[in-house]
């Protein structure tokens, strides 16, 4: 006979205690003992608590490899077995008769009646685990896995993605958090009945004025919103927004104009300025181009019962000498040059060149949104997501670190994915890429890369490590780059119209106020993607910042040490990133550590 000491913690959520009756099966080199029920006066596992069970096995099982638990309904006289209550475990700790802790990490909601094993915390890799129930058991987790989180293809072409079906009621653990969904269907139906109420969600027609357009503006203010507000007609602020915007992952240096570009020395002169030339400035490696190419001919919406409009614009910038800020020298709204698509130009009419340069930031929104947004930051780590829980046990280490309607988003989503490639995900190498590493202002770049922190084929340690990182960096800092200032950016629609409703302008001299105004959403569709980009921009509640692990998977001290040094290099490098936005009249504040979610978390 042998004694062990059986410690238990139960997670705080709401609903995390339970009922139900648990016992623990001990595995060892020598066998497998009984069940044994933990089991004290009065009621165990509740919320939050830590609770010590005495339990006594019959024969001495040896080294101990394996936890089992068991977790069953209590049963009544008469009535039978109760319905199952959940339980969240955070872990079990293990002390056996000669001493020392053994710890067993869980963390997992147990929902019904079953079993679920467990090993010892210490990270292994697969031919660290050397005895056959150990090898027997992981193969079994893995397999278990692989049945319940399957693929599925949700369109041609996509990232394959979860088969929900496969997944009953979709785990406890692969959910948010109660309070999250609380929070955000609390925030999304206030919202809602604010816009109801002022009788904007109803109104299917035009907006009467740009003034009449500032009511809506009231709805919700953030200090970058109003900086939208009033510089959106500014070239340096239109430029800016490709560097520090939600979308600062297209523009790139150009060292030759394309060919269906054909600007001129004479159009740019105006900005350029005296005793230079294009081709000087090409040379020079001043100028950049943002291409919306992959939007060409894209298939566009319906809303309200009338067809909106979508370009693929080009768009040549210039990068002024010293600190000079970035502006924009051309664009071009079609891949197509000709008399139907002219080069709009700073010294074009008012009207005309602000047409143009909404043109580019609604080809910004279709791009964010379908591409930058919902492929690369959602659909591509559910990718990675889902390919851990089908390949990596939980005791493996890297489990540990862990205007266009559907149909466009569709079409340009299978576009991409053609291009995509594994440099587009890693950051310097994207950086690089670019070459955009001396453009001056771009605190996407420079925040981005502290926070990237690491050395590049997973042929070696380093490539793994690599890998590893650009799957982190994708599912937190980027996520929240691009996801973040989204309300910033959409909430004076005209800076990000959400999409167009007469066709680009095939001719200059044409635009007015009226005709500005009339090519922009109607007032329902405007409210209808504000308030949507208004929650997908605000954290709901149950925020996890980089850096914080409140699962304690690691129980070696190697591990530990490694978290708190990239705690502490996370602080160093908000102190520096909150000391630099003082001194900017627009912050850039969405690559702050503590502002970052560990994960996609909305």
């Amino acid at each position: 006979m042998a004694e062990f000491r059986v410690r238990v913690s139960t997670g705080e959520a709401f609903g995390a205690g339970t009922w139900d009756k648990v016992s623990v099966s001990i595995v060892g080199t020598r066998g497998e003992s009984p069940p044994l029920p933990l089991d004290n006066l009065g009621k165990e596992f509740t919320a939050g608590a830590e609770e010590d069970f005495q339990v006594t096995l019959p024969e001495d099982v040896g080294r101990v490899l394996l936890l089992r638990v068991h977790k069953a309904p209590p049963v009544l006289p008469l009535l039978g077995p109760l319905a199952p209550d959940a339980w969240f475990c955070r872990w079990f700790q293990l002390t056996p008769p000669r001493g020392g802790h053994l710890l067993f990490p869980c963390y997992q909601w147990l929902e019904g009646a079953g079993t679920l094993v467990l090993q010892e915390g210490t990270a292994k890799v697969s031919w660290a685990d050397h005895h056959p129930v150990l090898q027997q058991q992981r193969q079994e987790e893995l397999q278990a896995r692989q049945e319940m989180y399957q693929w599925k293809a949700y369109n041609p072409g996509w990232p394959h993605c979860l088969d929900e079906k496969t997944v009953e009621d979709l785990e406890l653990n692969i959910k948010y958090s109660t309070a999250k969904n609380a929070n955000f269907y609390l925030q999304a139906g206030s919202a809602f009945a604010e816009m109801k109420i002022k009788g904007l969600l109803d109104r299917k027609g035009l907006w009467r004025s740009l003034n009449e357009m500032k009511r809506i503006f009231n709805f919700r203010r953030t200090p970058a919103a109003e900086h939208a507000f009033e510089h959106w007609q500014e070239d340096a602020f239109f430029a800016s927004q490709f560097l520090n915007g939600l979308n600062p992952v297209l523009i790139r240096r150009c060292h030759y104009l394309p060919k269906n570009f054909p600007v001129t020395d004479a159009m740019v002169a105006s900005v350029l300025g005296p005793g230079t030339s294009l081709q000087a400035e090409l040379e020079k490696g001043s100028l950049f181009l943002v291409d919306h190419g992959i939007l060409s001919g894209i298939q566009t919406n319906v809303i309200n019962g009338k067809p909106q409009f979508s370009a693929a614009p080009m768009t040549l910038l210039y990068q002024s000498p010293g600190c000079g800020p970035l502006l924009p020298l051309a664009i071009q709204l079609s891949q197509t040059p000709g008399p139907n698509s002219p080069i709009f130009l700073p010294t074009d009419d008012k009207w005309d060149w602000l047409l143009a340069k909404t043109w580019v930031r609604n080809a910004e929104f279709s791009f964010h949104e379908a591409l930058t947004h919902l492929l690369h930051s959602h659909l591509l780590p559910e990718v990675f997501t889902l390919a851990t829980l089908r390949q990596l046990p939980h005791c493996h280490p890297l489990f540990k670190s862990t205007g266009i309607g559907i149909e466009g988003f569709s079409e340009l989503i299978q576009r991409n994915m053609k291009q995509l490639n594994y440099s587009l995900l890693c950051l310097p190498e994207d950086i690089r890429t670019r070459g955009v590493e001396d453009i001056p202002g771009y605190y996407y770049r420079d925040d981005g890369m502290q926070i990237w922190g690491i050395p590049s084929s997973l042929e070696t340690r380093e490539a793994l490590v690599q890998y590893v990182t650009m799957v982190i960096f994708t599912c937190s800092a980027k996520h929240a780059a691009v996801s973040a200032g989204q309300f910033d950016s959409c909430a004076w629609m005209p800076n990000l119209p959400p999409s167009m409703q007469l066709p680009p302008p095939t001719s200059k001299g044409l635009a007015t106020c009226e005709g500005f105004i009339a090519t922009l959403p109607p007032v329902n569709a405007t409210c209808d993607v504000i308030l949507a980009l208004w929650l997908l921009s605000k954290e709901p509640g149950d925020q996890r910042p980089l850096g914080t692990y409140p699962d304690e998977h690691f129980t070696e001290e190697a591990p530990r040490r490694s978290i708190a040094t990239f705690q502490s290099r996370l602080a160093q490098i908000s102190r520096g990133i909150q000391e630099r936005n003082q001194g900017l009249v627009l912050p850039y504040t969405y690559l702050d550590p503590p502002l970052i979610e560990n994960s996609v978390s909305i």
